[in-house]
């Protein structure tokens, strides 16, 4: 059944990538961005990867519904975990179809990893599919689910985990701050848990700072709970 499963979210993952409508096609329009983070911790999914402040730089280009880009994040202690990533989404109105490869660059052994050795005995890298539901009309909830299928993410006798994670979301505004009140899950044991639990309980707050009247900074603060680990997070962002 898990294998059905895998096999028709991948499905979901590639297929609009081959198919898009006459509308998307004609949609010429490029774009460009690149940034960069500044976090004081790296929390991701309710999992903490890092103790201390984190810079997360990211590019992106877009063309035709399709955005290619590379996002990473660097620790100031170095010998927390760092992480360079690539990843490939279509969107198409309220879906979003990516593909993440996940690449941390210390090795649990330690020092380094090699960037190019895929033996999920020994690799660093975690594939996964996502497909996200976003910006309903008239209706503002987000949903999310994610599935690693390939790389590291595997048991102790080596076999794929397929680690899942689910999110629902509901976003509002308060006065002129945008919020969003989060729950994330894991079905069953992997990367996140022992079994199911939920993760990822929490609030997000946005606003954008003027600094001057031609440039501002956008902030971002989370409150977060991880039943699955009993610990409380919080999370404060400015991003460049």
């Amino acid at each position: 059944m898990k294998k059905l499963l895998i096999s028709l979210f991948a499905f979901l993952v590639i297929f609009p990538l081959l198919a898009q409508d006459k509308d998307a096609t004609q949609n010429n329009e490029t774009s460009f961005d690149m940034g960069v983070d500044l976090s004081t911790r790296y929390i991701w999914r309710g999992l903490t990867f890092s103790n201390s402040p984190v810079i997360q730089p990211y590019m992106t280009y877009t063309i035709k519904g399709l955005t290619f880009g590379t996002w990473a994040s660097y620790p100031f202690l170095e010998d927390q975990s760092q992480e360079v990533d690539l990843f490939l989404s279509y969107n198409y109105k309220i879906f979003t179809f990516t593909l993440n490869d996940y690449y941390f660059l210390l090795n649990p052994a330690g020092g380094y990893s090699d960037y190019f050795d895929w033996d999920k005995n020994s690799t660093t890298h975690y594939l996964e599919g996502i497909i996200e539901i976003a910006k309903i009309k008239n209706i503002p909830l987000r949903f999310l689910a994610g599935i690693m299928f390939l790389g590291a993410d595997v048991d102790i006798n080596n076999n794929q985990n397929f680690s899942t994670y689910i999110e629902f979301a509901y976003d509002f505004k308060i006065q002129n701050i945008d919020a969003e009140i989060f729950a994330g899950f894991t079905p069953f044991e992997g990367f996140y848990s022992d079994g199911f639990d939920f993760t990822n309980i929490g609030f997000k707050a946005a606003k954008v700072i003027p600094i001057t009247q031609k440039f501002s900074l956008p902030l971002s603060a989370s409150f977060i709970v991880n039943p699955a680990a009993n610990k409380v997070l919080f999370l404060a962002t400015i991003s460049f």
